[in-house]
């Protein structure tokens, strides 16, 4: 079920409705967590019944498994144990699903496996692992209840995509009351709304420009190649931005506190810092999971460049099985690396030259991130840096680019109320706070101006959210 559905529009408000009224009247509230845990099955399973078992047996597994390390046995090495035998149980699960055909199309071509990639599977194993992690490092107690646990584990908003959520966070909210705050829910519903702005009128309308030359990638120029992924850069931040900006909003409707996942990362003046700032909780599981039981810092420069190197290569592996994600995080921490290396240079540009390099970095490597396979990243990044044809930047109408005149000025409308809606984000830590604090004539036509902008874009259609794919 994608957020920019029909059904979800039904579902939202009737779990919402129903999840008040239990949280009112259910003397316990058990009843409550049923009635989310038994929504969020749904929702899973409402593309293939076939992904709740799934589901199901990561749920049992980690909640198994922090059981045992808690309440069962006390032995260090026999913690450590049971937790190295979830990570391998869980992690070798998400790895059959992502590698198993592709591993087995190397050995052979004509019998190799044909495994459909369940949704989501990378985002709740790894929500589920921090249970694990973070129980036998002491961090967490075990789940109340069952119950509770496995709404944690399968909270529908975060379910698909995340924010992958630390269960010393999340968890802890499935025992508190929510009740029907009307603040809270306008500021969730704001939240919302500017993730359906950022789908709709931004990141699918960027789609077809993109989408347009990559697949006429032999017959366009280096310019437009360059053109269309400087625009692949901003088509992912707004796709998944807008996925993890309505997930927020969606869980703060129901009363649920989320780990903001995108904070302005165009806006940062390093790689290091871009990273801090994009898809942010996964790149904090790394950290807290990889990177620093690595070293982290702590073992001099050589053995800490290394562990980046590590850390965004696992990254790589973890967006797909495709050796253009495999060197699309290599490069990742290649740049960081050489960030590093030339630091003292660095701190001599003016922070406007420092914005633009991080943005055409993470640019660069989108090249491997967009393209199909490695041949065709290869002819790409060749003929950008062959075939530019400094006439095509005069000659190459905007209007040519799938769009046309309305759409295309549509866009550029979108991008200016993107560019004010960041710069308030940045300024007060809160847009959406912020203009519901306005004066009513002021956050009325904001809210007349994102509506009219959504409701003028329902007719290029309910797109996949891109990361569904990993």
């Amino acid at each position: 079920m994608l957020f920019n559905s029909i059904e979800f529009a039904i579902f939202l408000p009737v779990v919402a409705i129903l999840y008040f009224i239990l949280e009112a009247k259910a003397e316990s509230h058990t009843v409550s967590n049923i009635w989310l845990l038994a929504a969020s099955y749904f929702y899973y399973m409402y593309a293939d019944v076939r992904y709740g078992l799934l589901l199901a047996s990561v749920t049992l597994i980690s909640f198994g498994s922090g059981y045992l390390m808690k309440n069962v046995i006390s032995e260090h090495r026999m913690r450590k144990r049971i937790m190295l035998l979830t990570v391998v149980l869980l992690v070798g699960m998400l790895f059959f699903f992502k590698y198993a055909g592709l591993l087995s199309s190397l050995i052979s071509k004509e019998s190799s496996l044909k495994i459909i990639l369940p949704v989501g599977i990378s985002f709740y194993i790894f929500q589920s692992l921090t249970y694990v992690f973070e129980i036998y490092q002491g961090k967490t107690d075990t789940a109340k209840s069952f119950i509770s646990y496995a709404a944690f584990a399968s909270f529908f908003p975060v379910l698909l995509s995340g924010p992958i959520e630390k269960s010393s966070h999340l968890l802890p909210q499935f025992d508190e009351r929510h009740h029907f705050d009307y603040e809270r829910i306008r500021h969730g519903l704001i939240r919302m709304a500017y993730g359906y702005f950022l789908k709709l009128v931004l990141a699918s309308r960027i789609a077809i420009a993109v989408d347009l030359i990559y697949d006429n990638y032999m017959d366009v120029s280096g310019y437009q190649l360059l053109l269309a992924t400087c625009l692949y850069s901003v088509q992912i931040f707004c796709d998944f931005a807008s996925y993890s900006t309505i997930a927020i909003g969606t869980a703060e409707i129901l009363g649920f506190r989320l780990t903001e996942n995108f904070t302005q990362p165009f806006f940062t003046d390093s790689c290091a810092a871009f990273w801090r700032h994009w898809h942010i909780t996964l790149n904090n599981w790394f950290r807290d999971y990889v990177y620093i039981p690595l070293g982290g810092n702590r073992k001099g420069t050589v053995r800490k460049y290394l562990n980046i190197f590590i850390v965004f290569t696992l990254s790589g592996m973890w967006h797909g099985a495709d050796i253009t994600y495999i060197l699309w995080g290599m490069l990742s921490g290649l740049f960081q690396i050489m960030e590093a290396l030339i630091a003292p240079l660095r701190k001599h540009f003016p922070r406007w030259l420092k914005v633009f390099f991080t943005f055409m970095l993470f640019t660069f490597s989108m090249f491997l991130f967009r393209s199909d396979d490695i041949e065709q990243a290869g002819i790409i990044i060749g003929k950008v840096f062959t075939q530019f044809d400094f006439a095509s930047i005069l000659t190459t109408s905007p209007f040519e680019l799938g769009l046309g005149v309305f759409n295309f000025l549509y866009l550029i409308a979108g991008v200016i109320v993107l560019l004010i809606y960041d710069m308030i984000n940045e300024r007060t830590g809160d847009a959406a706070a912020y203009i519901a604090s306005r004066r009513t004539p002021v956050r009325w036509a904001f809210y007349y101006l994102m509506v009219i902008m959504i409701l003028g874009s329902v007719s290029i259609g309910a797109q996949q959210f891109i990361y569904f794919q990993f």
